[in-house]
C-alpha cells in the first residue's frame, strides 16, 4: 500500500511539473483554405523581420499549427508569397486562431482583434487606388499634381484615423506588446518634433522607450532638428566629391533621390529640370544627391547612369551610397527637395511640386 500510495505521488508530482513546464506552451492554429495545401507558411518575427524567421508548417487541408515556449509574449506575422500576410498576432502562451479575418483565443490577440474592428479605412484605400494610376499616367505635370494632391489629402484622412485608434490602443496597453505595436505604428502616421517625441519617451515604459525602432526614431528626429529650415547645412561627402564644392557661395536646390522612386523622376521631370533651365544663368545650382540605390556598385552606376540619361538632367549630381547623407538630414523618405541660401542657411525643406519655384523666386529677391 506504501509503494502504491509512492507511486501515486510520483505520478501526481510528474504531472504537476509537466503542466508548470507547460505554462509557457503557445499553438497557433491557422486556416488559410485548400488552394494552399501543400504550400509552406512561415512565422516571422515582426520586430525582426530581415532576420526574424522563426518556424514554417506545410498546410494540409486549409490549415497549418505552429507551436513552441514563450517567455515574453512578441509581436509576430505569418504569410508567404503565395498567401501574402495574415493579420499580425502576438506570441503568447495558448492557443490561438488566425485566419485574414479572424484572431483570438489569448488575451492579448482578443484586445487587438477588438482593435482591428474598430475602425475600417478601406473606402479610403480604394479611393487611393483609383487615383494612383492617374498620377503614374498623368499626362502632364497639371494633371499629375491635382492626382498627387487627392492622394494627399486621402492618405490624411486615413493616417488620421489610424492614428487616433493606435493613440487608444497605446494608452490602453502601454506597458505591454500592443502599445509597442500601437507606437510603432504612429511613428510612422504621424508627425513629432524631437522634443515631442521625446517627451513621449521619457514617460514610455521600457518596453517601448528601450525598443530600436523608438530610439532610430528619435536620432531621425534629432538630426531632422538640425538641419531643419534656418540652421546652416552639413556638409556630405560623395562618392565623387563634396557637397560643398557644388553650392557653396551659391543658392542652391538639393535634391535626395534614387533612380527607382516614382515620386522622384516626376519632380525631376516636371519641375526640376524645367526650373534648372530656366534659373541656371540666374544664381541657381541644382544638386541631385543620388541615394539608396539597390544592388551592388556597377548597379547603382547603371542605374543613376540610366535615370539621367532618361530625364535629361544635366545638372551636377553628388552620388551616396553609404546612406549617410540620409541619415545627417533625417531623411526617411524621398524624394526630398531642399533650398539652401548662399551664407549656407536652410532656407526650407520637404519642397514639392509649385512650392519649390516659389521659394526659389522668393530667394532670388533678396
Amino acid at each position: 500500500m506504501k509503494k502504491a500510495f509512492q507511486l501515486i505521488c510520483t505520478v501526481a508530482v510528474i504531472a504537476l511539473m509537466g503542466s508548470c513546464g507547460n505554462k509557457n506552451h503557445y499553438v497557433i492554429n491557422g486556416t488559410v483554405g485548400s488552394e494552399m495545401d501543400g504550400k509552406t507558411v512561415y512565422l516571422v518575427n515582426a520586430n525582426a523581420m530581415e532576420d526574424g524567421f522563426v518556424d514554417s508548417a506545410v498546410v494540409a487541408d486549409g490549415q497549418f499549427t505552429f507551436e513552441g515556449t514563450v517567455e515574453e509574449p512578441w509581436l509576430a506575422m505569418v504569410g508567404s508569397d503565395e498567401l501574402g500576410i495574415l493579420p499580425a498576432l502576438v506570441v503568447e502562451p495558448g492557443t490561438i486562431v488566425l485566419s485574414a479575418d479572424t484572431l483570438g483565443g489569448t488575451p492579448l490577440n482578443d484586445r487587438l482583434m477588438a482593435f482591428n474592428q474598430s475602425f475600417d479605412i478601406s473606402d479610403i484605400e480604394k479611393q487611393m487606388e483609383k487615383y494612383i494610376p492617374r498620377y503614374y499616367n498623368a499626362p502632364n505635370a497639371a494633371a499629375r499634381a491635382a492626382a498627387e494632391h487627392v492622394l494627399d489629402s486621402l492618405d490624411s484622412i486615413g493616417s488620421a484615423i489610424t492614428s487616433e485608434a493606435n493613440w487608444k490602443l497605446y494608452h490602453e496597453n502601454s506597458d505591454n506588446i500592443l502599445g509597442l505595436k500601437a507606437m510603432m505604428e504612429i511613428i510612422n502616421t504621424s508627425k513629432f518634433t524631437y522634443n515631442e517625441f521625446d517627451s513621449i519617451m521619457k514617460t514610455a515604459a521600457p518596453l517601448v522607450a528601450e525598443n530600436q525602432a523608438m530610439q532610430d526614431k528619435l536620432k531621425q528626429l534629432w538630426n531632422t532638428e538640425r538641419t531643419s529650415a534656418g540652421r546652416h547645412y552639413i556638409d556630405i561627402q560623395g562618392v565623387d566629391g563634396k557637397l560643398s564644392t557644388l553650392i557653396d557661395g551659391k543658392l542652391a536646390l538639393v535634391d535626395f533621390y534614387a533612380s527607382w522612386c516614382g515620386p522622384c523622376k516626376n519632380e525631376i521631370k516636371d519641375n526640376l529640370v524645367p526650373l534648372w533651365n530656366k534659373y541656371k544663368n540666374k544664381g541657381l545650382v541644382i544638386v541631385g544627391l543620388n541615394v539608396w540605390e539597390r544592388g551592388d556598385a556597377e548597379a547603382r552606376k547603371a542605374a543613376h547612369e540610366k535615370v539621367m540619361r532618361n530625364l535629361g538632367i544635366t545638372y551636377p549630381q553628388l552620388v551616396d551610397s553609404t546612406r549617410t547623407a540620409t541619415d545627417t538630414y533625417g531623411v526617411n523618405s524621398i524624394p526630398q527637395i531642399m533650398l539652401i541660401a548662399p551664407d549656407g542657411t536652410i532656407l526650407a525643406r520637404d519642397l514639392r511640386g509649385a512650392a519649390i519655384e516659389e521659394a526659389i523666386v522668393e530667394a532670388l529677391k533678396k
